[in-house]
């Protein structure tokens, strides 16, 4: 039985796969120069300020599980549509490997989920051969991109401080917060053994810097997603401006599946399904943007296959599909004899650190 697809009757400049950092930045600067934009979105719409969808300042009894992490990973308040595994999303893992895939399934993706630790590459780490003769010289060095590292700083705002050190370049900082009671006694252990400890750089408002987007209130729930728009999320910061262009139309719930070419191989849109009703559509596009993330913007190049591409659009390669990185962290904890019974002070912050080491 063929299956009956729908095509969109508008044709736009622009098709965006994907509403994160990546594809939320290239529909705001699109939009802002006059190109005509469709933004797609695997998962639904969202606005952290909309009561229906806020989970900042609830309380842990509002819970079912009283905020402990079941079939969301990181609790019930954590502002993720996602988490490791997805509900007919499932993927294999090969050989033996473990790879965990955290995905986020909503306007804004997995800016929606993250620390807002914004650093910035220093010259060491793109010239790192030259340093250690380890890896790869980036062909481009920092002088290259610190332009573009000052335009974001301005337009998302990042709080920090000016230190001066070489690999740890400065930026445009909004104040720091200051330090509270733990950071102190660490920063103290910290200088004793000669260790540098300076305050954080995150992409959280610490004073308004537009008329829309509220400063931190100091409720230490950036991953419950700002409702005074405080922190930096793809959706906030950058889509909902785009979107008041009226140069973006905005598709949400809608799971791409290959991008398609013409007879040339050249690129002319894609086609997607609607989860809302599951079924296929088409839209046509002069450019088309892969920005769903590292994997499943790999996943719709190899579905992507015509007699010009036969291994995947943009795969003469090979090797798209293969050496995924996605990112990593850790964590230590410590106890600390000294906190015990002490009195209580205020040390309401952000949701993130105050201080950090730089390496």
């Amino acid at each position: 039985m063929a299956v009956q697809i729908r095509k969109q009757p508008k044709k736009y400049d622009v098709c965006i796969v994907g509403s994160g950092a990546g594809g939320g930045m290239a529909a705001k600067l699109l939009a802002d120069a006059g190109f005509k934009i469709a933004l797609l979105e695997a998962g639904p719409d969202f606005d952290p300020a909309n009561s229906e969808q806020r989970t900042q300042l609830r309380w842990p009894w509002e819970s079912p599980r009283r905020g402990a992490s079941t079939t969301r990973p990181f609790g019930d308040f954590d502002m993720a549509y996602g988490g490791w595994e997805l509900e007919g999303e499932p993927y294999t893992q090969n050989r033996n490997t473990e790879f965990d895939w955290f995905r986020s399934r909503m306007l804004g993706g997995r800016t929606n989920h993250w620390g807002r630790i914004s650093l910035r590459f220093g010259p060491l780490d793109f010239k790192r051969k030259d340093f250690d003769g380890k890896g790869d010289n980036w062909p481009i060095g920092y002088e290259d991109v610190k332009p573009y590292y000052d335009k974001i700083d301005k337009l998302i705002g990042v709080f920090g401080s000016k230190e001066n050190i070489p690999n740890e370049p400065d930026g445009y900082f909004l104040p720091p917060p200051k330090p509270r009671l733990h950071e102190l006694y660490i920063k103290k252990g910290a200088n004793k053994a000669g260790v540098p400890m300076i305050p954080s750089r995150l992409s959280i408002l610490t004073k308004p810097v537009n008329k829309k987007r509220g400063a931190c209130f100091f409720c230490s729930q950036c991953s419950r997603s700002c409702m005074a728009y405080a922190d930096f999320s793809s959706s906030s910061v950058l889509v909902k401006p785009a979107m008041e262009t009226g140069n973006v139309d905005l598709y949400v719930n809608a799971m791409v599946r290959e991008v398609l070419t013409n007879g040339e191989g050249e690129v002319t849109g894609v086609s997607y399904i609607n989860k809302e009703d599951l079924k296929d559509y088409e839209l046509k596009a002069k450019v088309v943007i892969l920005a769903a993330s590292a994997c499943s913007s790999a996943r719709l190049l190899l579905n992507s296959k015509s007699a010009q591409h036969p291994n995947g659009l943009a795969n003469s390669s090979g090797v798209v599909g293969k050496y995924l990185h996605d990112s990593t962290g850790s964590s230590r904890g410590g106890f600390i004899p000294d906190l015990v019974d002490r009195e209580r002070y205020n040390e309401d912050g952000v949701g993130g650190m105050h201080l950090y080491t730089p390496c």
